[in-house]
């Protein structure tokens, strides 16, 4: 069956799709190239010639290569929070913290390209900062709280909450990022029981 041909130019048109599958090409088009290459290295027509679509269909998602990054990373921050669930909630603190930085260094093996690509745009972007500031925040904030209740109870000694927490999580962020979200990644297992000796050594030296 011949092609559908726009009937003033003659030239092939192209195949119409639903706004919800067009947005969700792009946005994998868009993650395929981070696996492979920095956010500094991302522009419009990287993404888009990865498509079937044309470069003005981006606009109709996207206000700019930034906003993409938003939508790629959203949902990472219920995903990272479940992650930390064991540590966060759990009774067993040591054990827990184990769990969780385990399961951190998991996500981050196979999320870690839009982890990184989030903290570039941050750096560049008002807006892109704001998200990831207020996903740093929500860690702080609930790790601090563990670290409060700990103390109240006397399984870690007595020290500043906040600041700790906010070192950590930070130090977490920034060497997850270095060590999982480049390539060639390194080894998830010392990366994971790096992790683990540090928080170990700030939270119970004993």
């Amino acid at each position: 069956m011949p092609k559908k041909t726009d009937s003033k130019a003659g030239k092939p048109r192209r195949r119409r799709r639903k706004p919800e599958v067009a947005e969700t090409e792009i946005l994998e088009a868009a993650e395929n190239f981070l696996r492979e290459h920095p956010f500094r290295e991302l522009t419009i027509d990287d993404v888009m010639s990865r498509t079937g679509l044309s470069r003005p269909s981006f606009y109709e998602y996207f206000r700019d290569r930034h906003h993409l990054i938003m939508k790629l990373t959203e949902r990472l921050t219920s995903s990272t929070y479940t992650r930390s669930e064991p540590w966060l909630s759990g009774s067993d603190l040591a054990e827990d913290l184990r769990a969780t930085l385990e399961g951190l260094v998991e996500l981050y093996v196979t999320r870690g390209h839009l982890l990184r690509a989030l903290a570039d745009a941050a750096t560049h972007d008002p807006q892109a900062e704001l998200s990831y500031r207020k996903m740093m925040t929500t860690f702080i904030e609930a790790t601090a709280e563990r670290i409060r209740e700990a103390v109240e109870r006397g399984v870690i000694e007595d020290l500043d909450a906040e600041q700790v927490a906010t070192a950590l999580v930070l130090m977490n962020e920034r060497y997850l990022i270095e060590k999982l979200g480049n390539h060639p990644q390194a080894d998830p297992k010392v990366v994971a029981a790096t992790l683990l000796l540090i928080w170990q050594r700030v939270l119970y030296p004993a």
